[in-house]
């Protein structure tokens, strides 16, 4: 097996806007992985009022919502001013975390805060290499192409 073909996309976020004081929430799943990048990508802010989304990154052991917490700190943030499309990039070791990551996403409550938003996941370092290319993303509408 290819190291690179030992990994998973999965699509945690797709595309949406979501409004201000509303939240965003996905789970994913990183039983036999060792590794998680967490990749957030933003649109440009359409009011130039705003204030960044506050993010969080949490665990448990199941997908009960009240049952997540925070690991660390440093996975809560409010992102800068979103002037401009960017990325937020998490890398996290998965060995020493719980089976469930949720990732969170809060516009600010200011009015006309609408974000635009998507959010995909790379599973790596599996301990059981996929069987086959379907098994490499997280659907059957997902495709992989091996080249």
């Amino acid at each position: 097996m290819i190291h690179a073909q030992n990994q998973k996309l999965e699509v945690m976020l797709a595309p949406q806007a979501v409004s201000n004081g509303a939240t965003a929430t996905a789970n994913l799943d990183v039983k036999g992985a060792d590794y998680a990048t967490i990749i957030l990508t933003f649109a440009a802010e359409k009011n130039t009022n705003a204030v960044g989304p506050a993010i969080s990154l949490l665990e448990s052991d199941d997908t009960a919502a009240t049952n997540f917490a925070t690991f660390d700190s440093n996975f809560t943030r409010a992102t800068e001013d979103l002037t401009e499309s960017k990325q937020v990039v998490y890398h996290v070791d998965t060995r020493a975390r719980k089976r469930y990551l949720r990732l969170s996403v809060t516009p600010a409550t200011s009015t006309n805060d609408t974000l635009t938003i998507c959010a995909e996941a790379l599973v790596a370092r599996l301990s059981e290499d996929p069987a086959s290319t379907s098994d490499m993303v997280a659907s059957t509408n997902d495709k992989v192409v091996i080249g």
